[in-house]
């Protein structure tokens, strides 16, 4: 699995922009290990909907943003909904740290 380190300042944010296979059924997934420091958020919702709507296999995008002080750690997998057992075709995980 890939692993990015990466700093960011309170109040700021870190695009994520990840490989798409929506019209194959693969769906970018996250987990965070301390949501008190960080949280995630799909950078534009309208725009996804768009691209699933019109079967298109574009990025995905999200946001990370620094909430307080500390470290976390935001693993994204990429698999179909009706998979969650298995590994993930794709997998990417950052080490945030928020100063």
């Amino acid at each position: 699995m890939e692993t990015e380190s990466k700093k960011i300042k309170q109040g700021t944010s870190l695009p994520v922009i990840l490989p798409g296979l929506g019209t194959a059924g693969f769906q970018w997934f996250y987990q965070i290990s301390n949501t008190a420091c960080v949280e995630v958020s799909p950078h534009d919702e309208e725009a996804d909907a768009i691209r699933l709507e019109a079967r298109i296999n574009n990025e995905e995008s999200f946001v990370i943003n620094g909430k307080e002080p500390g470290q976390a750690t935001v693993t994204f997998e990429q698999r179909r909904t009706w998979e969650k057992e298995g590994p993930a075709i794709n997998s990417r995980r950052f080490e945030i740290t928020v100063i």
